[in-house]
């Protein structure tokens, strides 16, 4: 770095660099159609690069405002790249103000990147890439089943509409999108046909070009726009076959546990071992190269018994034979009819072990490993942040706000869980939630967002301020309570979800639409006066509008903030018929399954109640 020898000079640069920051941050534009909100914020981003280069200069730290004018340089370029006239129209004054930037920091001996001239309006849409015609059969092709035909990790591209307001795109920065950086990776899509590089292409020049949408209705769902069917989902070589209750050997408690143990290794990876798959109870009835693992009831002329014991082919796994307790185990459970007791045969077989040793503990047993799964989740997102932890009768609340604040959120959790078992119906002997709710308190946005991020793979909407996780290993609320908010504040916040963890715990199959839009109808009673459940009927409403076909949110086709919403209404009218509802209630707690509670309580299913045609069941 130069470092100016002459005060006055310096000054004079000073002033010069200041005035080119300010001049033009109040610069209007005048332009035809108004660039989209994630365009302008990647404007804005230059912007902020820019006027941080001004402030450093100021305080004489030339490298760092020639650091943050490279970025600036670095972003105008992908930004520019393929620009609508609109955009490119946004960038003119940032662009001023970084070559005058970029000239006094030169002349203080500063090495900058090369200034490249703004691009020149597109004359005409020849080479412009169709999101109709290229972009929307791909996205249906690779990625239908499980993210337009299905909300699979929150992400839902069921129409552009879903799609645009995803955190998937990025507008004209390509390696920025989310969309790209999953494909590039390898992480998506899982199973199936892979996005050929010439798809690539097409997805990374549309992004550049600024994710155009070029239909008649950005509600429309993507699979109208395209003639390729989403990809048929595995044929499998066996169905599955559930539990008659009078099994004295179950998968998830006591066959998974094995498998973890002995085989993981070799096949619940990428690349199992003889194309056999332990990933899923489904992978396992597949089966791999060896043909089909299992024969019901049959467990002599089970493939694999016979790899486990050895009988005339080679003996799995390849450590070392079993302990026979072990493999009389899994023999039992073929024998008595190789059933499925997991709920969810697609579920990856950890969760299903997990799952069914939480079911099977005590109050007592599952609260002990709460508060083990609470310490951990919390290092796993705050390593760096010593929590304090406040158990309570039903609550194990951690945070890094000061103790009496954490005191409060704890004693308010106290005093709602009554009224909600009240509201609910609930006994009042029973706990609210087997194992106790875990209630993380978050004093910033950003450690709020981190947790989003690191614990459910997603960002969490602007506006959302807690969200809720059951999974019966754990249950836990999370709440973002500013330093200017008091408990009192965040109050609705807490009984939607606390309510919706009571919910989702009555049933293994219980619905995440019908645990939310009952935890709402919950947290309104209770606090009915509140500005947000004043709103909420008109919230859920324009939801409700977004929805594409009337069950999206039950068929999980949208995100579950939105879901929640409708799930509301949903719930709100089966109320209307307090003894019907009283029946379902009483019958999920007495089954266990809120499937089979609600079909013998409304003789249909909620898709048909609503109309719709309820898509076949995986199991």
């Amino acid at each position: 770095m130069m470092i100016l020898s002459h005060s006055s000079t310096k000054a004079t640069l000073i002033a010069r660099l200041t005035l080119a920051v300010l001049a033009l941050v109040f610069t209007t534009n005048s332009f035809g159609q108004a660039p989209t909100p994630k365009q302008k914020q990647a404007v804005k981003q230059i912007k902020t690069n820019i006027d941080r280069a001004g402030k450093q200069f100021k305080a004489n730290k030339f490298d760092a405002s020639g650091q943050y004018i490279n970025q600036a340089i670095a972003q105008l370029a992908a930004v520019s790249a393929n620009a609508s006239p609109e955009v490119l129209e946004l960038l003119k004054p940032e662009f001023k103000r970084l070559e005058k930037a970029h000239k006094l920091l030169s002349d203080a001996g500063q090495k900058l990147s090369a200034m490249q001239p703004l691009p020149q309006p597109s004359n005409g849409d020849a080479a412009a890439v169709s999101f109709v015609k290229s972009i929307a059969p791909i996205i249906v092709a690779k990625c239908g089943n499980c993210h337009v035909n299905q909300n699979r990790g929150d992400f839902s591209a069921a129409t552009f509409a879903a799609l645009d307001a995803s955190t998937m795109l990025a507008y004209g920065l390509p390696n920025d999108a989310r969309l790209i950086q999953v494909i590039e990776s390898g992480e998506m899509p899982k199973g199936g046909a892979k996005v050929t590089p010439e798809e690539l292409k097409l997805l990374r020049d549309w992004m550049k070009q600024g994710a155009k949408f070029d239909g008649d209705d950005t509600k429309k769902s993507l699979n109208e726009f395209s003639n390729t069917p989403p990809p048929a989902q595995p044929r499998r070589n066996a169905t599955v076959n559930l539990p008659t209750g009078k099994e004295t050997v179950s998968f998830g408690l006591h066959v998974a546990p094995i498998l973890l143990e002995n085989c993981a290794r070799c096949h619940i990876t990428d690349r199992p071992r003889g194309n056999f798959s332990m990933a899923s109870f489904r992978d396992v009835l597949r089966g791999g190269d060896g043909g089909t693992p299992i024969e019901a009831k049959k467990s002599g002329e089970s493939q694999i018994i016979k790899r486990l014991r050895g009988d005339g082919v080679e003996i799995m796994p390849p450590s070392g034979k079993l302990d026979d307790k072990l493999i009389d185990t899994i023999a039992k459970w073929i024998d008595e009819g190789a059933a499925f007791d997991g709920g969810d045969s697609r579920m990856v077989t950890s969760l299903v072990a997990a799952r069914s040793k939480a079911a099977s503990q005590t109050h007592e047993e599952l609260l002990a490993d709460r508060g083990d799964l609470a310490t951990r989740t919390w290092k796993l997102v705050m390593d760096s942040v010593q929590s304090k932890v406040l158990p309570s009768d039903n609550f194990l609340v951690t945070g890094s706000t000061n103790e009496s604040r954490l005191t409060d959120v704890s004693q308010l959790c106290e005093k709602m869980a009554p009224k909600i078992a009240s509201a609910l119906r609930a006994n009042s002997k029973d706990p609210l939630v087997k194992g106790n709710a875990s209630v993380f308190v978050f004093d910033k946005r950003y450690d709020f967002s981190e947790f989003g991020k690191m614990i459910e793979k997603r960002d969490f909407p602007k506006d959302v301020a807690g969200h809720w996780g059951y999974n019966i290993t754990d249950a836990y609320a999370t709440v973002l309570m500013t330093r200017n908010q008091t408990a009192e504040d965040v109050q609705v916040a807490l009984a939607h979800q606390i309510a919706s963890l009571h919910v989702a715990n009555l049933a293994l199959d219980m619905p995440r639409w019908f645990a939310d839009g009952l935890g709402l109808w919950t947290a309104k009673k209770l606090y009915s006066k509140e500005d947000d459940m004043k709103s909420l009927d008109m919230r859920a409403e324009a939801a409700m509008a977004e929805m594409v076909k009337r069950d999206d949110f039950i068929q999980n086709r949208m995100p579950s903030d939105r879901a929640a919403l409708v799930g509301y209404l949903f719930v709100k009218k089966l109320k209307s018929d307090s003894g019907s509802f009283a029946r379902l209630m009483k019958a999920i707690s007495k089954n266990n399954s809120f499937d089979s509670a609600f079909k013998a309580t409304y003789g249909k299913t909620p898709s048909e109640i609503l109309g719709q045609k309820e898509p076949a069941k995986r199991r």
